[in-house]
């Protein structure tokens, strides 16, 4: 652990492990400080971040991850969404999109978080300018004019008490990279908005009778939206899958949650299968089921001098869309292209005018991204007979009009405002 960094990353989730990885080829001295242990190559140790969900990858962001000399490495456990499939429970409105309609491999890619957090691990570990500060936890911070004090403690490796005796280092930059409860933000004083959608997010693997296809299925029921994303072989199944599995990301009122968690396997698969129908023929099995809370949360502050915010920290999005992750990728991206400019031209990286241009130019994906996931989760969530019919008439129109249709695929493939800078 060296004394001075040029840029400490609070974080060691995939979000500010990617940020480590964009900084790469910059000469900036880079540390991750993680208060628990980072994963091995056997994937040994645990960061929540990197647990047994999956994640939705954009086409936008597998150009970002071939930017950072990832893509080949990840490719390998990931499944293509090739089609996507967006209904209304119950009611005639539908729309269909289709990757070869607009010249891609696939619309996307549905990766394991473990895989991502190993990947991004082990390329880290190679490069000489990022430290791992771990597991460890942040104390304190504290501004002066030129730098970050950030003051920490060690954890014990025989005891897993923190040491009594904080040590320090200081940062030109800290970006604050602990999620969506991010105590660091909490320690700073930075208000975080929050508007709860009173629904939960259940979360399994589910195997159907019917093959995929590569096709990932967003229905809307009057009790939420559920997604089926398509799993196979290449995600870490075991020989022999028929590539009939299926990542389930339901989403459930808070008054259901709590009976729905507790039913047995056959009566939740039966639910489920009522719901969702028969488009996969019939559910046959189901994995373990977690769920968590469902809201919309934007930092009053994302940046201060010294000081970023970025990922689920900055911005928690509802998952009806797949679009919290990839936002945040490409936030990193704009703050990694930011911060190595400065640092050329001689700038202090934490200094607020440098941040601020990084915000000011984050700040038209972040509302359009975010007003996209929202207003499609209110708009499908209102049960009203006339905002059915719109909302069916909307669908139709997307699947027959192919300007609408062209943007609504952008949105979806994370391309929205972005082209230039990830596909040159």
């Amino acid at each position: 652990m060296n004394s001075h960094y040029d840029v400490v990353i609070i974080g060691g989730g995939m979000v500010g492990a990617s940020l480590a990885m964009a900084l790469k080829n910059t000469a900036l001295k880079v540390a991750v400080i993680e208060p628990y242990p980072i994963p091995d190559a056997r994937g040994e140790g645990y960061q929540p971040s990197y647990d047994a969900r999956s994640t939705a990858l954009s086409w936008g962001s597998r150009l970002v991850y071939q930017q950072l000399g990832l893509w080949e490495k990840l490719s390998e456990h990931v499944t293509p969404i090739k089609k996507i499939h967006v209904s209304d429970r119950g009611r005639f409105g539908a729309t269909r999109l289709a990757a070869k309609d607009y010249h891609v491999e696939a619309l996307g890619y549905v990766v394991p978080n473990e895989w991502i957090g190993m990947t991004l691990i082990s390329a880290l570990k190679t490069e000489p300018n990022v430290d791992f500060i771990c597991p460890a936890r942040v104390e304190g911070l504290k501004r002066s004019e030129q730098s970050t004090c950030i003051t920490l403690s060690k954890q014990n490796p025989e005891t897993g008490e923190y040491d009594l005796e904080p040590q320090s280092v200081t940062a030109n930059l800290v970006v604050i990279a602990d999620g969506g409860r991010s105590e660091t933000c909490q320690k700073l004083g930075i208000e975080i908005q929050t508007e709860s959608y009173g629904q939960h997010a259940l979360v399994t693997n589910v195997t159907t009778s019917k093959h995929h296809g590569y096709e990932a299925f967003e229905r809307f029921t009057e009790n939420g939206p559920m997604a089926m994303l398509p799993l196979g072989e290449s995600d870490g199944a075991s020989v022999g899958c028929t590539d009939a599995r299926c990542a389930l990301v339901w989403t459930l009122p808070e008054d259901e949650i709590d009976a729905v968690m507790a039913m047995p396997d056959a009566e939740f698969m039966a639910l489920l299968q009522t719901r969702f129908g028969y488009r996969l023929g019939k559910i046959e099995q189901v994995g373990t089921r977690h769920h968590y809370p469902l809201k919309l949360s934007q930092a009053a502050e994302q940046v201060r001098a010294g000081i970023v915010v970025v990922g689920n920290a900055a911005h928690a999005l509802h998952p009806v869309a797949g679009q919290g992750y990839n936002l945040a990728l490409r936030g990193v991206v704009a703050l990694a292209e930011l911060v190595s400019e400065a640092a050329g031209k001689g700038e202090n990286i934490g200094a607020l005018p440098v941040l601020q241009r990084y915000i000011n130019g984050r700040y038209a994906d972040q509302d359009k991204t975010i007003l996209f996931s929202d207003k499609i989760t209110r708009l499908f969530g209102d049960t009203s007979a006339g905002v059915g019919l719109l909302r069916d008439m909307g669908l139709v129109g997307l699947d027959i009009l192919p300007g609408a249709k062209r943007l609504f695929a952008r949105q979806a493939m994370g391309l929205g405002g972005t082209e230039a800078k990830i596909s040159s």
